[in-house]
């Protein structure tokens, strides 16, 4: 078990360590690793506690408790947690890695093939929706616990349980796939990103974000169009209609004007505008149609 506040981002693409073809990561801590990252393995993650969001390339979408997640090889990502949750709560993931690279030959046993199907033709990313993925709580937290053989047939087991939710799976599309990212771009791109998380509520400029990785303001709207086919400040802007819905979703106002002011924006006409064009909805319709689900 490893407490996410001690581990330092070292590079973009961060290696799975550890012994064995299945390694395991558990994170508690009070946030989730706070670096936009890759592996060049597979990754498969659990969210046993907490809720937030998740950045996948260049979309960012909500992720919940007893969520699953299914993460391609050399996608970028990043959790954040959502600000209705006391500082100093617990935030709990459990992640399982393995290359597929290494493990052609294991997968390609007549016994695996459908498993071998799902994970090496995989078309985007997937999450897996809490009310199916708890079937597997228990199971896929017991597996940092585990060793040898013991290790290998519960690993065995999630691939099962997996296999059999296929149908339930809902596509994450990163946007990027055709995107090549050098090490250091990535470290560039975290530190813009990490920036307008911490930043989000007040004006950003384009010329201090440049100057934060020491680009010319027109370089570095090249830069990061090139590297998430998005502008600067669109993807600030999401950042802020995602944070605006946790505060419409959470309660903590039922106020537009004022989660809006919460989220960074001047004025509730300009929020409403940028609101409607990212969700599709006004944010009078997207606290209707939450409420009526509740």
């Amino acid at each position: 078990m490893k407490n996410q506040e001690t581990r330092k981002p070292i590079e973009f693409t961060v290696p799975a360590h550890g012994d064995g073809a299945f390694y395991t990561m558990e994170d508690i801590g009070t946030d989730f690793y706070g670096y936009y990252h890759r592996h060049r393995e597979f990754q498969v993650s659990y969210i046993v506690k907490g809720k937030g969001s998740l950045m996948l390339g260049n979309l960012i979408r909500p992720c919940d408790e007893d969520e699953l997640f299914l993460i391609k090889p050399n996608e970028p990502h990043l959790f954040f947690k959502d600000e209705s949750l006391a500082d100093n709560s617990t935030v709990h993931i459990v992640h399982l890695f393995f290359s597929l690279e290494k493990l052609r030959s294991f997968f390609d046993m007549t016994e695996l093939h459908a498993v071998k199907n799902l994970f090496y033709n995989l078309d985007t990313s997937k999450s897996l929706p809490a009310s199916y993925a708890h079937a597997i709580k228990e199971l896929f937290v017991s597996l940092n616990a585990e060793e040898g053989v013991s290790k290998l047939l519960k690993v065995i087991q999630v691939f099962r349980f997996l296999l059999a939710q296929e149908k339930h799976y809902v596509s994450i599309y990163s946007g990027l796939n055709k995107v090549d990212f050098q090490d250091s771009d990535g470290l560039r791109i975290n530190a813009v990103i990490k920036h307008a998380l911490d930043n989000y509520k007040r004006n950003v400029t384009v010329e201090e974000v440049s100057s934060l990785i020491h680009m010319t303001p027109t370089a570095f709207c090249k830069f990061f169009k090139k590297h998430t086919k998005k502008t600067f400040v669109g993807f600030l802007n999401e950042i802020r209609i995602e944070k605006a819905c946790q505060v419409l979703v959470n309660k903590r106002t039922e106020n537009i004007s004022e989660a809006a002011y919460q989220c960074g924006f001047n004025t509730a006409v300009h929020f409403n505008r940028v609101f409607r064009s990212i969700m599709g909805i006004s944010p009078s319709q997207f606290i209707l149609a939450h409420t009526v689900h509740e």
